[in-house]
Order: structure tokens, then sequence, then C-alpha cells
């Protein structure tokens, strides 16, 4: 029998929330009706939008601060309107920007002891202005330093020199609000999703609309995210019926997705997450407690699992892959607003137990470089980004950047090339100190083949022979050790076969646990597929209904004029009998006086 489960080696990933200590509590986060995530992290940072009065900030929380968060922790306020979303810097984690209410785009430097500090910080680095309404989205190039893409409810979306200042170019043609923007794999092109229903991608250096197609026809807002280096885009939205979908495009040609998912019938937002190195998509919804992840491949999306909770979502932040857990096979960790005060790390594993790096798992992810400057960037030169192997993350931990080079401890390597291969002279080289200085050329003197003489040390004690009575021990105490030496012999291959028992059971037991874990999947599955068809079948039955309540409707109207005309015969049989009784009385006055006349006549005779 064929196997209704697709082979994956992420088949089993699973999430997991974490305990209440590693949370982010006494948070005041904002309730502005905007859509946005309300949440951005990276490896060092956690940073909210706040719910702050007579003005707009967010506040930065370092990672360290999990836990009750003190009433007084320093925000950073400089904005005059509610901030409406953040992203911090992928080549410098101490680099966040901020766009608001207020028209303005802030870029900040968080101060080193944030965590100690008392006042907020209100003196950002660089102020962007010139928007004609609130800005709504702001998104750092992948792979250029300090160019950031600003998209505001005025209909248009900026490219920004933040070094400079300076607007270097602008994409229009939108017809309505911006619902959401996203960079491809090489920092060119720009995929924007509009309330006008329209799916649109942009080249970001002159800002031409490079293809341009219907999206989703809900009235409802969609969002949009690239695959990756693949050129295939993913957007998330509503039908016509209110259905939540997921469309799957080809970025060369927006006539038609490539695929459709329809997913439920709830009326939050999906958020969608992408990981290139696994090729997973994450899809969030808003307002309830499920993550559904899939695998991007063959040009579809497969359905692996769902992560649910009874906790509804408001919004979801992503940590980049160089700040996940390797060594406990991690492949994403969100921070999920679970609350107008709580965030909640939510951790996604592959269920394995393995004490050296998963090389199969982990692909070279970004290395938090960049690749170009802004000014190559615009003189329109391309890059891949850098990227670094994540067996330095296994080794390091979380690679953390600060807008200089990694250390030498990570390798990075360009994403495209091919890394050089790993083997077991390189991994010891790798791990072994740097050689010592190169000592003098001059050749050493001739010696005899008998080893070179050690360099002078302190003598050692002169060994004390023992007596010859002492070393002879007697044939009687030898043979007891003798039969002691056999009798815990005896005893350590029972304890190596009781071990050998015992790892066939445990080898058992993990077959065992592994096949139920595969009959849960396919009953996931089977699961799904019956929802899924139940909610087919409820909409064909509701479409029966609506046609038989529309027939009903028919046939009421046609019986109402039905009787309409009755009512009008009756009438005119009422009037036709007056007509007849009336015919029959003037007939027998008539006949009265026919009477009456002959009787006259005779009588006359």
């Amino acid at each position: 029998m064929a196997s209704i489960v697709r082979a994956s080696k992420y088949r089993h990933v699973f999430g997991t929330a974490s305990k209440r200590e590693e949370c982010y509590e006494n948070l005041r986060v904002s309730i502005n009706a905007w859509d946005t995530n309300y949440v951005c992290a990276n490896p060092k940072y956690l940073a909210v939008n706040w719910n702050a009065g007579g003005g707009g900030a967010f506040c930065v929380v370092p990672h360290s601060q999990a836990g009750k968060l003190r009433g007084d922790f320093p925000l950073f306020s400089a904005h005059s309107g509610v901030v409406l979303d953040t992203a911090f810097s992928p080549f410098d984690d101490d680099i966040i920007a901020s766009g608001a209410e207020d028209h303005q785009v802030m870029v900040w430097r968080v101060p080193e002891g944030l965590a100690e500090m008392e006042e907020d910080v209100t003196q950002p680095l660089v102020v962007l202005g010139g928007h004609g309404r609130k800005v709504g989205h702001v998104a750092w190039n992948p792979v250029a330093e300090g160019v950031l893409a600003v998209a505001s409810s005025d209909h248009t979306v900026r490219v920004w020199d933040v070094e400079k200042a300076a607007v270097r170019s602008t994409l229009q043609g939108f017809g309505d609000s911006i619902m959401s923007i996203a960079w491809d794999h090489s920092g060119s092109l720009i995929a924007a999703t509009c309330r006008d229903k329209r799916l649109r991608i942009f080249d970001a250096r002159s800002g031409a609309i490079v293809q341009e197609g219907a999206g989703h026809l809900g009235v409802k807002g969609s969002r949009v995210v690239w695959l990756g280096a693949e050129q295939r885009l993913v957007t998330t939205g509503f039908s016509k019926t209110s259905d939540r979908e997921i469309y799957l495009w080809d970025s060369a040609n927006l006539e038609a997705p490539i695929s459709k998912i329809n997913v439920d019938m709830s009326a939050g937002m999906l958020m969608p997450f992408y990981d290139p190195g696994s090729g997973m998509l994450y899809v969030a919804g808003k307002g309830d407690g499920n993550i559904r992840y899939y695998e991007y491949a063959d040009d579809k999306l497969y359905l692996l699992s769902e992560y649910s909770s009874p906790e509804p979502q408001r919004g979801l932040g992503v940590l980049p892959k160089r700040g996940v857990d390797v060594a406990k096979c991690e492949v994403m960790r969100f921070f999920k607003v679970a609350s107008n005060s709580l965030v909640e790390p939510v951790s996604f594993r592959v269920p394995r137990k393995a004490e050296s790096f998963q090389a199969d798992l982990y692909p070279p992810a970004h290395a938090g470089r960049p690749a170009l400057t802004a000014d190559q960037y615009f003189e329109g030169q391309t890059a891949d980004p850098v990227v670094v192997d994540m067996e330095s993350l296994f080794n390091d931990g979380p690679l953390v950047v600060n807008g200089e080079p990694p250390a030498p401890g990570p390798r990075v390597i360009r994403c495209g090339t091919k890394p050089p291969p790993v083997t077991q002279e390189s991994v010891c080289k790798a791990r072994q100190p740097s050689p010592p200085p190169p000592v003098s050329q001059t050749p050493p003197p001739a010696v005899s083949r008998t080893a070179t003489p050690p360099p002078p040390v302190v003598a050692a004690p002169p060994v004390q022979t023992l007596p010859a009575a002492i070393t002879q021990a007697p044939s009687d105490e030898a043979n007891r050790l003798r039969d002691e030496n056999a009798r815990l012999q005896e005893q350590l291959s029972q304890a190596q076969a009781q071990a050998g028992d015992a790892h066939q059971r445990a080898q058992l037991a993990e077959k065992t646990a592994a096949a139920s874990e595969q009959s849960l999947q396919a009953i996931r599955v089977q699961l799904d597929d019956a929802v899924q068809k139940a909610a087919k079948d409820a909409q064909e039955l509701r479409a029966q209904v609506d046609a038989a309540t529309q027939s009903a409707d028919d046939f009421k109207a046609r019986l109402a004029k039905a009787e309409e005309s009755a009512k009008e015969h009756e009438r005119n049989c009422q009037g036709l009998e007056k007509e007849l009784r009336d015919a029959i009385e003037a007939a027998n006055s008539l006949a009265l006086a026919a009477e009456k006349a002959a009787d006259s006549l005779q009588a006359a005779q």
C-alpha cells in the first residue's frame, strides 16, 4: 500500500511555546488597527510597537531581559504620531528603522547599556521626511548597505539612501493603499500588494513596473513574500466570499497564479514567512492561534503540519536564521504577540537526537554582511547576499553583527558558490590555533638517527627499587586475583548483554514512536482532507440552499401573481353574475308586460 504522506526531512517539525519565565511581560503593545506585525527581532534584541499616549514610541528589549519588564524601561520616542512599523537592519543589530503616522521615517542606533538607562532615547540618527501621508511599511535591502524601502499611504514607495538621507527612486502606479512590500533575493526587485487588488513587481532602482496582475479578489488586505532565490512569490488574501487563500506566483508572469490553496473561512489576515534554508513557508492567522507550515518543492506547496495554540496572536516577528539554536535543531523562531502585554517565543524544531552538526538541515544562511555599498547598488551592480556556514553557529552560538565584518571564526562564502569540501583534515585545521611564526630558515645541523634530546628540565627524583621479597606475590593471592578477575569478567559480559537488550528495546521503542508519529501525521492529513472536503461540501450545500431559496421566492412570486389573477377573475365573475340577474329580471318584466298586453287585446276583442 502506498504511503499517503510525502517523504520530507522536515515532515516532523513541531512548534513549542516557551515557558512563562522565558516570555516578555508587562509590555504595552500598540492597539492601533493598522495591519502590522507589531514586533520584529534579531539575534540581539526584540522591538515592540508601543501604546504611548501623546505621540509615538517603540521599545527595544534585549533578549537577556526576558520576564517582567520594569515599568520605566526606556522607549524610543521622537515620533509625533503612532509608530506603525519597525525593522532592524540586516547588517547591524544595533540599527533599527521606524515609520509612523507623522509621515516620517527615523533610523536609530540602540545605545550601549540600554537595560540600565532611565531616560528615553529621543535622538534618532537620521530623519527621512517628505512623505505625503502616514508611513505604514519599512523594509531594508538584503544585499546593499543603507538602502531602505518605505511605503506610505500617499500611494508611493520610496527607496532611500539612508547615509545620504536622499530618495533615489520612487515607485508609483498604485490605485489605493499599499498593504505590504517585499524585496527579492538579490535586492533588485520589490513586490507589493495593494488594496486595489493588484499585485505589482517594480525595478527598485528605476521605479518601473516589471510585472502586474490581478491579485486576491476579496475586499480585505493581502500580503506578499518572495520564496528565496526562486523566482516565485506567495501572496495571502481573501476571495470574494471571504475565504482565506494562498496563491503561488511565477514572478515572470502574473497573469494567473501557478496554484491556489483555500485555507478556511476565518476573518483574520494571513501572515506569510518564508525560510529559504529549509524551503518552508509558515502562514499564521491574525486572531487565531494556528501557524500552518508548508514545504515548497516542484512548484507546489505541500502542507506539513500545523501548530495550534489556545492563545490567539495579534502579530508575529521572525528571528533571522543566524539567531536560531542550531545545537537543538531549531529551524525557526517566532515572537508571538499573545496579548497587549505579552510576547511569547515559539520555537520550531526538527526532532533529532544528534550531538553533531546536521548539515542537511542547515545550508548556508544570511551572514549579516552587505555585499554592496549603497553607491554600488544604485550604480546598477548586483550581487547575491553574503552567507555564512551554519556549522560556525553550532560551535559558537548565534551570530551577532555590529556593522563590521564578522569575526574570523564564522566562514563566510558567497551565495551560489560551492563551499569547499568538508574533510577531517579541514575540520582539524579549523579547530587548531593559529600556527606559530616561522623560525629561522637556517637548516638544522645534522643529528644522529637517535631521538633528539629533550630540553633541559628539572631532574626527577630517583626511582627506588623495591626489594625482591616484596615484589614476589604468593601463589594463593594470585589465584584469588584470577578468580576475582574471572568473576568481574562474567559480570561485565552480563552487563553488556543487558545493555545490548536495552539498546534493542530502545531502538524498538524509537521505531514504534516513529511509526506512531507517521500514523498521527497520516491521520492529520486525512483530517485536513476531511475538513477541506467538509468545507467544500458545506459550500456546495450553501449554494444548493441558496438556489432552493431563490426557487422558493420565484414560486412565491408566481403564486402571489396567480392569486391576484384569481381575485380579478372572481371580481369579473361577480360582475357577470349581476348582469345576468339584471337581464333575467328584465326578461321577466317583459314577459309580464306581454301577458298584460295579451290580456288587454283579448278583452278588447
